[in-house]
Formats: C-alpha cells, sequence, structure tokens
C-alpha cells in the first residue's frame, strides 16, 4: 500500500495516513500486536504532521498529531475517567533532533522572560504499558490503563496481584496519591512465560488442539500479561513496575521539582528506577543518553529509549503543553541494535496466496533480546538493493527491537569471487515456473496444486479471524493433507471420524471436538469467508467491507470490477483482485463445493437508511446524549460511514 499522491492529493494522502496511524494504534495499545516497526510508525506520523503545516486548513482536533497516540479503552474493563489526562510523548530520533528540541525549549522560555537555570532529569523509558495507580489513605483503591490518555481501563484487580505494587503506602500518605508509571515484564519473567507456553504447545499438539501464540516480545507479553480475565493469571506472569510521575495529590503540598517528586515517592514505598538521574545541562543530557546506547543490554528489563524532562515544576507549568504532548518533555529513542552474523543461505518460502518470499537463514545470533535464525528478505528487489549473498558477513538489528532485519553486508570481510544470489526460476515446492507481474514487486506461484501453497492456504482458511476451525492447526493439516485426506479447504467439510481415529494422538472426544468444530465454522460470516479464500490483497476488513456491500456470495460473483470498486475502502487493485479470482473456473468449483457443504454466502443484512455518510470517517469522542458510542458507531456505520476509534 502505498496511498494517494501527496502532491496530486494532499488531502487524500492525509486521510489515508489518519486512517493509517489509527488501524496501528489500535494494533499496539489495543491488541498488543503491533504489525509495523516503531521507526516505520514514527515515518507515518511526521509525514503527516508535514503535511498539516503545509496544508493547515486539513488539519482536525481527531489528527492523531493533535489528540494524542493512544487506544481506546477495551470493552473487557470497566473504563475509567482520568483525572490529569495522562499525555504522550514527542519523540527525537537521534542527538540531532535532542539538540533541537532544547534550543527550542530555550526560546520558549527566554519569550517567556524566565531566565532561570534549567536542570533535567533523564529516565530509561520502560516498554511496558502505562498505568495510573491511586492511593486514599495510604491505601490502593485504584488502578487504570493509559488508554487513549482521558479514558483507560480499570485494572485494579490485576495490577494488585504484581508484588512490585504496594498495597499501602507508607508514613505521611496524604488523601489522595495518584503515582503513574510502567508495568513491564522483565526478562527472565518473559523467558519463563515463553518456556511453559512451548511446552503447554507440545501438549495441545498432541491432542490435537489449537496451539497457543508463543511470546515475541516482553512488551506485548506483559501487556496482555495485564489485561487477562483471570486477575491470578497476571499475578503469576512475574510483572513489575516503576513509577515515573506524581499525578494528582490532595492533601499534602506537591515537590517543587520533579526530582523531589520521585525522591517523595519513593521514600512511601513505591518503586522508583534507580538508573534516573539530574542533570545540570543539555551536554549531561546528550552523555546520559550516549551511556544507555552502548549499555541498554545489560539490563534485566528492555528498554526503548530515554525520556527527559524539565525538573522544576513551576518551568514546567509556564511551558505548558500541546494538544497531545507536554513542551517540558521529550522521549529520545534508541537505536537498534546490531549485530554481524554470517549469511548462511537464501531461501524462497511460499505463502497461502502463491507469493514466493526470500527469506536470510543465519548463524544464530543474539540481537534485540532474542536468538534469531531467519529474517525475511522480503523480495527479489530489496535482495539486490541491499546486495547481500551467501556467505557475506551481515549487519543484523531488529527493526523497533521486534522485527529481525538484515540491514546489508559488511564489505570488507566478503570472501573475493562471492556470487550473486539467483532468484529461482521455478517453485520450490511444486517446480512449476514462477511468474512476476508487470509492476509487481513479488513472485508468485499459480499452481493451485503446489503442495506448499496447498498447505498454507488450508492453515490460513482454519485459523482465527478466518472460519476459526479449533483444533485444525498446522500440523494437523499437514498430516491430513500428506495422508490424502484433503487436498484443498473444501476438503475440510468432508472429512470423516474413521479415517481420523486410525492417526496417533487421535481419541474419539479429539475427533468429535474437531468435527463440531468444523461444523460450527459453517455459519461464520461471510466476511470471513472471503478472506479464509486467500484471495491476492484481500485482507479481513476488506471481506467484510465487500460482505456488507453486496450482501451475498453470489451477488460478490456476479459484480464487475467497476462494481467493486465503487465500494467505499475497496481500491482497484483489490476488486481486479477478488474480480479475478472468482473468475477462474478451479475457484468456481471449490466455491460451489463449499456451498454444497452448508457454508454461509449471506452477508450482514443491508442498511435501508440513506448513505448520508458513505465514504466519511466520523470520529466519536466524549459523550453523546441518548447515544452509547458503540450505538453511535453502528449508527454512522449503517449509513454508509466508517467510525475510527
Amino acid at each position: 500500500m502505498t496511498g494517494p499522491d501527496s502532491e496530486l492529493d494532499p488531502a487524500g494522502r492525509v486521510d489515508w495516513l489518519r486512517e493509517l496511524i489509527h488501524e496501528h494504534n489500535q494494533a499496539y495499545y489495543e491488541r498488543d500486536a503491533p504489525i509495523i516497526a516503531d521507526a516505520d510508525y514514527d515515518l507515518l506520523i511526521r509525514e503527516l504532521r508535514f503535511l498539516e503545516e503545509a496544508h493547515p486548513d486539513l488539519i482536525t482536533p481527531e489528527s492523531p498529531t493533535q489528540s494524542g497516540v493512544g487506544g481506546s479503552p477495551s470493552e473487557q474493563f470497566s473504563p475509567v475517567e482520568h483525572r490529569r489526562r495522562m499525555m504522550s510523548l514527542d519523540n527525537a530520533m537521534d542527538l540531532e533532533e535532542l539538540r533541537s528540541w532544547g534550543e527550542r525549549t530555550a526560546r520558549r522560555l527566554a519569550d517567556l522572560g524566565n531566565d532561570s537555570t534549567v536542570r533535567y532529569v533523564c529516565e530509561l523509558k520502560i516498554d511496558g504499558l502505562a498505568v495510573s495507580v491511586r492511593y486514599e489513605n495510604g491505601r490502593l483503591v485504584q488502578a487504570a490503563t493509559r488508554g487513549d490518555g482521558r479514558t483507560g481501563e480499570d485494572v485494579t484487580a490485576n495490577v494488585s496481584g504484581i508484588s512490585a505494587v504496594p498495597q499501602m503506602l507508607g508514613a505521611g500518605a496524604p488523601e489522595v496519591l495518584e503515582a503513574r508509571g510502567e508495568i513491564y515484564l522483565p526478562l527472565d519473567s518473559f523467558q519463563a512465560l515463553r518456556e511453559r507456553v512451548i511446552a503447554e504447545n507440545v501438549e495441545l499438539a498432541a491432542k490435537g488442539n489449537r496451539q497457543k501464540p508463543v511470546p515475541v516480545n516482553p512488551r506485548n507479553a506483559g501487556a496482555g500479561s495485564l489485561r487477562q480475565k483471570d486477575a491470578s493469571v497476571t499475578a503469576s506472569r512475574g510483572l513489575s513496575w516503576w513509577c515515573y510521575q506524581l499525578g494528582e495529590i490532595i492533601g499534602a503540598e506537591e515537590p517543587p521539582a520533579h526530582s523531589a517528586a520521585l525522591g517523595w515517592l519513593s521514600d512511601m514505598g513505591i518503586p522508583v528506577n534507580p538508573e534516573t538521574k539530574v542533570v545540570e545541562d543539555l551536554d549531561g543530557v546528550y552523555e546520559f543518553c550516549a551511556y544507555w546506547i552502548e549499555h541498554r543490554h545489560e539490563l534485566p528489563y528492555e528498554i526503548d529509549g530515554v525520556v527527559i524532562k524539565i525538573d522544576d515544576l513551576a518551568i514546567q507549568q509556564a511551558l505548558g503543553a500541546t494538544a497531545k504532548a507536554p513542551r517540558w518533555a521529550i522521549a529520545f529513542k534508541l537505536p537498534p541494535e546490531e549485530r554481524t552474523t554470517i549469511l548462511l543461505d537464501i531461501q524462497v518460502s511460499i505463502g497461502r496466496t502463491g507469493k514466493a518470499t526470500p527469506f536470510a537463514v543465519l548463524q544464530p545470533v543474539f540481537v534485540g533480546g532474542s536468538t534469531v535464525g531467519m529474517s525475511t528478505l522480503h523480495n527479489e528487489d530489496q535482495v539486490r538493493h541491499k546486495d547481500v549473498r551467501p556467505g557475506d558477513t551481515v549487519i543484523l538489528r531488529k527493526a523497533g527491537d521486534v522485527i529481525p532485519e538484515v540491514v546489508g553486508p559488511v564489505l570488507e570481510l566478503r570472501p573475493s569471487g562471492l556470487p550473486e544470489w539467483q532468484f529461482p526460476r521455478n517453485c520450490p515446492s511444486c517446480a512449476k515456473p514462477l511468474i512476476r507481474h508487470e509492476g509487481e514487486a513479488q513472485h508468485l506461484c499459480v499452481n493451485p496444486q503446489c503442495p506448499q501453497k496447498r498447505w498454507a492456504s488450508i492453515c490460513h482458511f482454519a485459523s482465527r479471524g478466518a472460519m476459526d476451525i479449533d483444533g485444525l492447526g498446522e500440523q494437523q493439516i499437514a498430516s491430513f493433507l500428506e495422508l490424502g485426506l484433503m487436498s484443498d479447504v473444501a476438503d475440510i467439510y468432508s472429512l470423516q471420524a474413521e479415517p481420523i481415529l486410525q492417526l496417533p494422538g487421535y481419541q474419539q472426544l479429539s475427533v468429535q471436538n474437531l468435527l463440531s468444530a468444523i461444523e460450527a465454522s459453517k455459519s461464520r460470516p461471510l466476511g470471513n469467508l472471503l478472506f479464509g479464500l486467500n484471495i491476492l490483497h484481500l485482507g479481513a476488513a476488506g471481506g467484510q467491507t465487500i460482505a456488507a456491500a453486496f450482501g451475498s456470495l453470489d451477488a460478490i460473483m456476479a459484480a464487475s470490477v467497476e462494481d467493486l470498486s465503487a465500494v467505499a475502502g475497496i481500491g482497484p487493485v483489490i476488486a481486479g483482485s477478488v474480480y479475478s479470482f472468482f473468475s477462474e473456473p478451479l475457484n468456481q468449483n471449490l466455491v460451489g463445493r463449499l456451498v454444497a457443504a452448508g457454508v454461509n454466502t449471506v452477508g450482514p443484512e443491508r442498511s435501508q437508511l440513506d448513505q448520508t455518510l458513505q465514504g466519511k470517517a466520523v470520529v466519536v469522542t466524549g459523550s453523546l446524549a441518548g447515544f452509547s458510542r458503540d450505538a453511535a458507531a453502528a449508527a454512522i456505520k449503517e449509513r454508509g460511514g466508517t467510525a475510527p476509534g
């Protein structure tokens, strides 16, 4: 996805960026599952801010550059209104941007007639989940996530089980004290959780049940652990907490400086990170940041930056804040850790839609908190651009400290005569020719009988978000394919108990559970079916959008490219791909067999209301008379609009 051109259609580009950022905010803050690296996300925010500055008429209060970048509160927990807004921070991506922030701050203070000496507090930016913990007369009474900054989630029961969070404060606690900090998962707790999940998956696989996702990084695992429905599960995960700010206070005088407030909180038994340091000037700030760039991985927890705050609270008040962030603080983002290792081989994997993706097979190396042995290389052009070759010593980093990325070769260490890697002409799974359409970056295997493609497509069809067939996992599908019990997704609905019972690890109950799950999947929404059919470029949201627009599978199959393109949110690329899929006789036969098996082919009832909001995004904020937020969002969607947030 590239979106509208910023020069030809700046308004369209701004709308596209806002929607894309909203999707990433939901993935990060609400589902604890980011789908792009932090650095790529920051580039989206920066581009949006640049376009809004160039076109002030396009600025809206709901833009993420104006309103902050948090997630909406989950319906799983009760909402909590923050008495003082929990704001996000602006970022400095390098020391030069940090210096610019310092110079801007000095100019603002000069304009305000303030010539006081400015001291700074440097704190490690813990990679976790921000929470507010409220104490009344020294007793913990409420804990809430940051949420969107104004409204968070009530996680009192779960936070109460974290040993680092005191239930009672020491002597001298005021009537009300709010401590804000970061809940995080220490590295040893993260490793223990990974090992436990892997062991559980061995047992689940043996029983033919769906396996649990193995935690990828401490941040997501920590956030997911805090949001457990069962507080005893949260308590068992080994979470911890560092306090970084004093919030609301009643019944005591607020200390005059941030560092004094942290000391006061610590005296009452609230944990404050011991690496926090007060420095006298910006040079001290640069030294602190430079030190932790080199020593970050000596810590028993993960950090993704350094937070710099002006210490004097009177100066903080004078500087104030923008709509989304305080002017007296900034987050310096640490660059990704890099390591060198040997590129042993470049291989190609075949995905569910036939995409042929090259990936690096690496000599395992520890980077960014875990051992990495493989990394995607995306496509042939990326391999050529980076000029990496099997046998090279390569630089490896984790983009956003999450996603392994091969940066490039260390040319000084390249063996002489090392040949360039050539993209294979034929599919590594079925040996049929790979094709690359003009203007496309990906090679494709178009053979419908390709073993790897068939396996990946059936796995996707059975996965959550598609047909959600519990008990039909990757290993089970591989076994069924190998034994000839299935060859495509329609064969799932022809599976019989008797042949499966002959396989190792299956008992009467597990087979019955599997067949019941298959039967239940027949009633999944039409949008899930469309997503599960592995149509190139069509995602889960696109499947739901098309299902709602046409109302039935018959109508979709009869639609032209123009009909499909006319649906808001469905561009010509997706429309052409959907049309091509249903024009193929093999796919028509497949769909016919699914229909004969009883799979639902009817979409949600189409709204009879005038589509006055067709193609418009309406952001619901605050409270509305006679409407809950969910009811307001539903009303917007019934009239053709979308309701982000």
